[in-house]
């Protein structure tokens, strides 16, 4: 009996602890959950917590404990290196608003203003930076932070534990989230762009016509208005175009077929 439930408790250690490298790996660097803001002890409570509550659902699709120490840690190495994987997803997706931000700085002239960005965990454009704080809020609002922990459960589907890790397929998708977020954040500061080229050919005119008057030093502060009131009018429609694409990209991770 002591030997029965023995193994018994052993095989259902082995089960989180293999859930928990996926998901708490994943947490570590997930958009909402991996943010420097979000406190160590609450991102390792939360992988615990979710880790224990989907063992059972994940029961099934776990392979047999191996036999050996060193087969135990390659078969939780390989769970981690899924688990950052998945994270970085989504994270790569949050690249767009950057993108966004430092085409938007360069057009307005606040390209020399940095801060936090807390995407990416480092200094950014000033407009790069607010369109990050929105997308985080707007993925508590709508609820879209609960999509990101259905990825990581769905991603099971995808990716079989103890299965040979598909670099090839990594690498395509890392691929594919570089190229798609950088056309996204160009659309995304497509008028500021356009907007940009005309204020600076007029610019241009008028330093022909007045070549003894500082033209760019003198309008600089009307470029500066003249970007923060577009900046206002398009922030809406920016934010609802990204959360558009953010939203596909996890429902085509969680529902691929």
């Amino acid at each position: 009996m002591v030997t029965t439930l023995q193994a018994l408790i052993a095989s259902h250690l082995f089960a989180w602890l293999l859930v928990f490298a996926r998901v708490g790996s994943a947490f570590l660097v997930m958009p909402v959950f991996g943010d420097q803001f979000v406190p160590r002890q609450v991102r390792l409570v939360l992988a615990l917590i979710i880790s224990f509550i989907v063992t059972p659902i994940l029961q099934d699709r776990l392979p047999p404990e191996p036999g050996s120490v060193m087969g135990l840690a390659l078969l939780l190495a390989g769970e981690v290196i899924v688990g950052i994987f998945i994270g970085s997803m989504p994270r790569l997706m949050f690249s767009a608003l950057e993108v966004a931000g430092m085409i938007i700085a360069m057009q307005t002239g606040l390209s020399n203003a940095f801060v936090f960005n807390p995407a990416l965990a480092s200094q950014g454009s000033l407009p790069g930076s607010m369109l990050s704080w929105l997308a985080l809020l707007l993925i508590m609002i709508t609820n879209l932070h609960h999509m990101l922990i259905i990825a990581v459960v769905h991603s099971y589907d995808l990716f079989k534990p103890g299965a040979p890790l598909p670099v090839e397929d990594f690498a395509q998708m890392v691929l594919h989230l570089v190229s798609e977020s950088f056309a996204i954040g160009v659309e995304m500061s497509a008028p500021f762009i356009a907007t940009g080229l005309v204020f600076a050919l007029a610019l241009g005119v008028m330093s022909r016509l007045a070549p003894q008057m500082q033209v760019f030093m003198v309008f600089m502060s009307a470029q500066i208005a003249y970007g923060l009131l577009l900046f206002s009018l398009t922030l809406g429609a920016m934010m609802i175009f990204w959360l558009h694409h953010f939203e596909s990209n996890l429902l085509d991770f969680v529902n691929p077929g």
